[in-house]
């Protein structure tokens, strides 16, 4: 009994000690600049305006209607593409934290299953005579600058060549700019241009994303290294809707980020084990 026991001991610390020499350190900074793209998409419903007349759809048949023109179609979807620079500290092995400007854009375009749907525009004086033009789609383009602020959780301190992690982040995105453009169904129309836009509005200047998500680092802590993360859900908040044609307030939808992660100033250091 004691001969097999000291034998398996024996042969256990030949295995650490084995596994000791396929083994090394590495060190690598604690800041590194991330040079971010990736994308968002959110599913809300259009924000119906009273300019609007529409009738019954040819494929969809659960809404309300009037007889007047093309069905809008109700849900939408709204998709936010963006790049980025974002500064990260690892404030651990298993944990950094990261803040940076990001830049970001997004186009709704508000249209019909038909060939137009028809845009109140003026009424007579005596209310007996109403002014429609036939609009083919109206389309809205928004343009952010943003914070995104994320936190990175690395379950394994070890340092493999591709390394699973969690992320929790929020992105605060501030208007930069709009644009708006008016497809008619006849180019005479062109001219009410001015009164379309008029009566869109703006976006709301100020929208937030909050996500939760998990990705994969690849390659070694200690070079540039790329990462790719999957974001769901992703939750957006705005006091109204972050598009004047689209309200997403409270949707929830997902988004796909990469990333090129570069080490910096080689003062400020971790040290990692890795499998040699």
């Amino acid at each position: 009994m004691s001969k097999n026991l000291i034998i398996t001991c024996f042969f256990l610390l030949f295995v650490v000690h084995a596994q000791a020499q396929n083994e090394k350190t590495i060190t690598t900074p604690r800041f590194r600049l991330g040079v971010e793209f990736g994308a968002d998409a959110l599913f809300g419903e259009k924000n119906k305006l009273p300019m609007i007349r529409e009738n019954q759809s040819s494929y969809y048949y659960d809404y309300d209607y009037d007889y007047y023109g093309g069905f809008i179609l109700d849900e939408r979807e709204i998709d936010f593409f963006y790049v980025g620079l974002k500064p990260e500290y690892l404030i651990h092995k298993k944990l950094s934290i990261s803040v940076g400007a990001r830049f970001s854009f997004n186009k709704t375009v508000y249209d019909s299953d038909r060939d137009y749907f028809l845009w109140k525009v003026s009424e007579s004086e005596d209310g007996m005579t109403t002014n429609y033009l036939k609009i083919k789609d109206i389309s809205q383009k928004n343009y952010y600058i943003g914070i995104p602020i994320e936190v990175r959780f690395f379950p394994n301190e070890r340092d493999y060549p591709v390394r699973q992690y969690f992320i929790l982040g929020t992105s605060l995105n501030f208007l930069a700019t709009s644009t708006e453009d008016v497809s008619f169904k006849n180019s005479a129309m062109n001219k009410y241009t001015p009164d379309v836009l008029n009566q869109i509005g703006r976006a709301n200047s100020f929208t937030q994303c909050i996500y939760v998500g998990a990705g994969l680092k690849i390659g070694r802590t200690n070079h540039p290294f790329g990462t790719v993360e999957f974001h769901f859900p992703v939750f957006m908040m705005a006091n109204d809707k972050p598009n004047a044609l689209v309200k997403t307030d409270g949707a929830v939808g997902f988004g796909l980020q990469t990333s090129l992660q570069i080490p910096l100033f080689k003062k400020h250091q971790l040290t990692y084990i890795i499998n040699d």
